[in-house]
């Protein structure tokens, strides 16, 4: 009944938000879609980490390069976490990171026959990843697994999704590195498909075998704080290489980079209807489920209407137009009219990865747990002019949107896309796409035109349709 509640705010949701601006205008959708179900948490206390737990994560780097597998065994009243990252492409470090020292581990990884000792200042994970001001902004289901959003303000911002059933983590994301958790703190989005309690670990023989190791690496090779690639760059591990692909199939099972050989850029269809939430890059402002309309070739606009509350209430609408893309706040407040303003890039191109130059980083099989619907691969696109800084997305290879993602972002704006249902062929009324009267079209003299901030710039000309 929920899901049916649900369909009937989609359907009715044009029409609310027509009569904003159309009080004539009845719009109505002729599709089936259902917005994701973002409600409140329960419960909404802060999940509890177990003493000692392991984890496996496909972890996305801020910056350009590959991704990266890593496996994790945390011991806490051990104090000593191994962390051993695995490039899928190349590479590979095994760590073991104690209270009293970081050493990286030589050797086959069931039986390591030697440690190096790095002057390096790196910490176990705190007990607990979320601190005591840590807030639960709502439940939700990724890739099919219900999870909760939690938001970690003060230093280390940070947006961490743990799974509804064991409350251990699901997902992590970053808006910039932290040392805690270390390693994982590395890299602007980690998924974990796999994360477990442990009775016990074997962290305390291999910090004895490490007792007595030495420190051939100068401390001037790398900073004080290294990151696992870093080390995995500097430091070869001949057995860790040998065993590289066994151990990353054995970790992700059907996660691979040689399928991306095969595969080919996605592109959206010109007329869709898609809904997603949609995360901002502010903390204060919290994530919104979304409708999206797309209609490339008839109304050349990308239509995007935020939810909030549940049951959810329109909160804005966004028009992507073609070079210029409009935003107005929804209000019914005489007190407080709709204000629109002309500052967003124009509408996204249907064939934006390929135009912005991305590209395959990894294939993941269908009816995996990253995967659990259709083979998914995963793309790395470079943002114009600001290399090496990129976005991550994954598409099906039947072209449908799952994620998108900017790493390291700048400024405010949206930050997370995490898509959800999705209608390819079928789109809204032509109605549905006109601007309100509100919502002026700025001409060449404006002060829209002539350096008015705004957040369409060169860098989005690869992907949109802008000025430039």
């Amino acid at each position: 009944m929920i899901g049916n509640a649900i369909r009937r705010v989609l359907v009715l949701a044009a029409a609310a938000i027509a009569t904003v601006w159309q009080p004539q205008a009845a719009a109505h959708a002729e599709w089936s879609a259902t917005l994701p179900a973002f409600k409140a948490c329960h419960p909404a206390s802060t999940p509890s980490m177990p003493d000692r737990w392991h984890a496996v994560g496909l972890m996305m780097p801020f910056l350009q390069g590959q991704l990266d597998v890593g496996e994790f065994k945390y011991d806490g009243p051990a104090a000593a976490m191994r962390a051993t990252v695995y490039g899928l492409e190349s590479g590979a470090v095994d760590l073991l990171i104690t209270g009293h020292g970081t050493y990286v581990l030589e050797g086959p990884h069931r039986a390591p026959t030697h440690c190096t000792a790095l002057n390096a200042e790196l910490r176990p994970p705190s007990p607990q990843w979320l601190s005591n001001d840590a807030v639960c902004v709502g439940e939700a289901p990724l890739a099919g697994k219900p999870v909760q959003w939690w938001e970690k303000p003060g230093f280390d911002v940070a947006r961490y999704w743990y799974a509804t059933d064991s409350r251990l983590p699901w997902r992590t994301l970053f808006l910039r590195r932290t040392l805690d958790p270390t390693i994982v703190g590395d890299y602007a989005m980690t998924y974990f498909p796999e994360f477990t309690p442990l009775d016990h670990t074997d962290l305390s023989n291999l910090e004895k075998l490490c007792a007595g190791a030495t420190k051939p690496i100068k401390p001037e090779t790398f900073g004080p704080t290294p990151t696992a690639r870093e080390l995995m760059t500097l430091h070869t591990n001949p057995a860790a290489d040998a065993e590289r692909e066994k151990r990353i199939a054995a970790l992700v099972p059907g996660l691979t980079h040689k399928a991306c050989a095969r595969q080919k850029p996605a592109q959206w269809p010109d007329r869709f209807v898609m809904t997603a939430v949609i995360t901002p890059t502010q903390l204060d402002k919290p994530p919104s489920p979304a409708l999206i309309y797309y209609d490339w070739k008839g109304a050349q606009t990308l239509l995007v209407l935020p939810f909030r509350g549940y049951p959810p209430s329109p909160q804005a609408a966004l028009w992507l137009k073609p070079r210029l893309g409009y935003g107005m706040s929804m209000t019914r407040s005489s007190a407080t009219p709709p204000v629109c303003r002309s500052n967003l890039p124009g509408i996204v191109r249907p064939d934006w990865i390929k135009s912005a130059g991305c590209t395959c980083k990894g294939v993941v099989a269908a009816n995996s747990p990253l995967a659990p619907h259709a083979e998914t691969q995963i793309f790395s696109c470079p943002i114009k002019h600001q290399e090496p800084r990129i976005m991550w997305t994954w598409y099906t290879t039947d072209d449908r949107p799952i994620l998108f993602m900017e790493a390291h972002p700048w400024g405010i704006g949206v930050m997370l896309a995490d898509y959800d249902d999705w209608v390819p062929g079928q789109t809204g009324q032509a109605k549905d796409f006109q601007l309100p009267p509100i919502c002026k079209v700025p001409d060449k003299g404006s002060a829209a035109a002539n350096g008015t901030p705004t957040f369409s710039n060169v860098s989005c000309a690869d992907c949109h349709s802008t000025p430039w």
